[in-house]
């Protein structure tokens, strides 16, 4: 039956993905997540500027495919990820979960997503990029086998903004690199329209779609979710489908998120080996 656990700063959010105990058919109760009160906004961050170089960013071959045993898969994002503005347990990470219990799946979803955060730059102390926590927060969850990069939107809305494409893309060519070090794959996403939000600016845009196109092209990780597909307006792609949009035109709300959590191929999580 699914179970969720919650950490912030370095503690692990454990979605599991296990079969339901014989003779138990009642689901256990979905525990509550932060409200908005309880979370950090993007708005109150102050972070310090340090990108990663196109140095740290040397190639390292992916491993290979080994179906033989059940693997977490942890997400590191931001709000997005961790459900802010989804109702408790609408989350795209709590419904990949329940999918993959479903079709009977033993791995787990690992959700060590923290509201706000950035790639390239720390937003404090309690908000470390992704960057900064990958070896914490990912490479070190047992029976780490995949990690999803997500919510990649903070580094460029939030301010200082980030819209150089090529600083955003060596990062993530860095946290993939780190990953295969350790024998752990990682699927990336595109980075869903944020058009209508406070901090909108056409630049940003650009940097946006040029990141996209770049995660779309298939050579920076070893699997992609289009989350840009499955939420953007087809009459206006710089903009979440009105369906789909929380209000505030940057976070999905419960029918986004299961847009997105259906377009995620169950088939991204096969266990690597080298």
């Amino acid at each position: 039956m699914p179970t969720t656990l919650r950490i912030r700063a370095g503690a692990l959010v454990v979605l599991a993905t296990q079969a339901a105990l014989a003779g138990c058919g009642t689901p256990a109760p979905t525990p509550r997540l932060p409200t908005p009160a309880d979370r950090p906004t993007a708005q109150a961050h102050t972070p310090a500027p340090h990108p990663p170089t196109a140095a740290s960013a040397s190639a390292v071959p992916a491993p290979k495919p080994d179906a033989a045993a059940a693997k977490s898969i942890v997400v590191i994002g931001a709000s997005v990820s961790d459900g802010y503005k989804a109702s408790p347990g609408a989350s795209w990470p709590s419904e990949l979960a329940r999918r993959l219990q479903q079709a009977g799946r033993p791995d787990q979803v690992v959700n060590a997503s923290i509201s706000a955060t950035r790639l390239l730059t720390d937003n404090g102390p309690t908000m470390p990029s992704s960057l900064t926590r990958e070896d914490k927060d990912a490479l070190a969850v047992p029976g780490a086998g995949t990690i999803v990069l997500t919510d990649v939107i903070n580094d460029i809305q939030q301010t200082p903004h980030q819209y150089d494409p090529a600083a955003i893309i060596a990062g993530l060519r860095s946290f993939v690199a780190k990953a295969h070090a350790k024998d752990v794959r990682v699927v990336g996403t595109t980075i869903p329209p944020y058009g209508g939000f406070g901090r909108y600016e056409s630049a940003g845009e650009h940097c946006r779609q040029t990141v996209n196109d770049a995660i779309r092209q298939g050579q920076l990780f070893d699997g992609v979710i289009d989350f840009d597909a499955a939420l953007r307006d087809p009459t206006d792609p710089t903009r979440i489908r009105p369906d789909y949009d929380s209000g505030d035109h940057l976070h999905p709300n419960d029918t986004g998120h299961h847009a997105m959590a259906q377009t995620i191929d169950p088939d991204l999580f096969t266990p690597m080996t080298r």
